[in-house]
C-alpha cells in the first residue's frame, strides 16, 4: 500500500470513529430524555450519520449507524430490547434512503433537504415497525401527524447543524473541495420544496384526524380489544400484556397507565390523555390505549 492510500485510509477510520464516538454520544444523551414515546425524539444522532454520507459515502453511513446505535444499546441496556430494534432498523433505512436521494438528485438536494428525507422515512419505519411487529394495531397510525412534525423539526435541525459542521472537516484528501451543493448555500430551493411538502403532509394528518372530543377507551392488547371504558366513569381496571400486567386509570373524563410492568414505562410518562384519536401505546406489552371520538363507532371489536 503506497503512502497516499494509507494515509487516506488511517484518515477514513479515524473519522468513522469519531463520527461513532459522537452519534453514540448524542444517542445516549437522547435517550435519558424523558418522553412520551421512544420515536418521539428529535434526532440528534443523525448529524453523524449524514456526516459519513457527505464526507464517505454510503457505506460509511451504514456503518456509523450500526456502530453507535448497538455501542448506545449496549451502554443503556436496551441492546436486542423493542427500543434497539426500532433505532437499528429505522437508522439503516433512514441512512439507506439518504444516500439513494443524494445519488438520485446529489445536485439538487443540500442537507436538509436529505436530513428531511431521512427524518420522514426514520419515523414511517419506526411506526411501521410498532403497527405489525409489536403492538400488531393499525390504530397506531394515530401518532402520524405528531410523528411527522418530529421529522419535520428533526430534520431541520440536523440538516442545518450538518451544514455548519461539514466545511471544518476533514475530508478524503488533503485539498478536498466541499461537496458541490455546499459551496454556495445550506439549503437549496429543493430543500425549502420537501419541506413545505411535508407541511402539507401535516396538515392533512392532522385534518383526518378524529373530532376532538372523546367518549370511549377502548383498551386492545396485540390488536384484540380486552376492555371498553366509558370516559365519564371513573374506573380503575388491570389488564395483563404480553410482558405483564397494566393499571388504566379513568377519571375526570381523561385516561392514563397508573402502572405497568415494562422497562422504561413510557406509557405511564405519557400521562392523562382525553382526547379522541389520542393514542397511548406500550410496545413492550402490545398494548395500545386510544380514546375514540364521538364518530367512531364498534363494529365487532373493532372500529370503523
Amino acid at each position: 500500500m503506497n503512502g497516499k492510500a494509507s494515509r487516506w485510509s488511517v484518515r477514513r477510520v479515524t473519522r468513522l470513529g469519531f463520527l461513532t464516538a459522537a452519534g453514540t454520544a448524542l444517542f445516549v444523551l437522547e435517550s435519558l430524555v424523558p418522553l412520551p414515546l421512544p420515536f418521539l425524539k428529535v434526532g440528534l444522532a443523525n448529524i453523524s450519520t449524514l456526516l459519513a454520507l457527505l464526507l464517505g459515502g454510503p457505506a460509511d453511513a451504514l456503518s456509523v449507524v450500526f456502530l453507535r446505535v448497538l455501542a448506545g444499546s449496549l451502554i443503556t441496556g436496551s441492546f436486542l430490547g423493542p427500543a434497539f430494534i426500532l433505532a437499528m432498523t429505522a437508522g439503516l433505512v433512514s441512512a439507506a434512503v439518504m444516500a439513494i436521494v443524494r445519488g438520485a438528485a446529489g445536485r439538487l438536494f443540500g442537507p436538509v433537504g436529505l436530513s428531511l428525507a431521512g427524518s420522514t422515512a426514520h419515523v414511517s419505519t419506526q411506526m411501521a415497525l410498532v403497527m405489525f411487529l409489536y403492538v400488531r394495531n393499525t390504530a397506531v397510525a394515530g401518532l402520524l401527524p405528531v410523528l411527522l412534525l418530529t421529522a419535520l423539526i428533526g430534520g431541520m435541525i440536523v440538516g442545518l447543524v450538518t451544514a455548519r459542521l461539514l466545511p471544518a472537516l476533514p475530508r478524503e484528501a488533503e485539498g478536498a473541495p466541499a461537496p458541490r451543493f455546499l459551496v454556495r448555500r445550506a439549503m437549496t430551493v429543493w430543500d425549502a420544496g420537501a419541506a413545505v411538502l411535508l407541511c402539507a403532509a401535516i396538515a392533512l394528518a392532522f385534518a383526518a384526524m378524529p373530532d376532538t372530543e372523546g367518549s370511549t377507551v377502548l383498551v386492545e392488547v396485540a390488536g384484540k380489544t380486552v376492555e371498553k371504558l366509558d370516559l365519564r366513569e371513573e374506573r380503575v381496571v388491570t389488564v395483563r400484556g404480553e410482558k405483564g400486567p397494566l393499571t388504566i386509570e379513568v377519571r375526570a373524563g381523561r385516561v392514563r397507565v397508573a402502572e405497568a410492568d415494562c422497562p422504561n414505562r413510557i406509557c405511564v410518562r405519557t400521562g392523562w390523555r382525553s382526547r379522541g384519536g389520542d393514542v397511548i401505546v406500550c410496545v413492550p406489552n402490545s398494548t395500545v390505549i386510544r380514546i375514540l371520538g364521538k364518530k367512531d363507532f364498534i363494529v365487532g371489536g373493532t372500529t370503523g
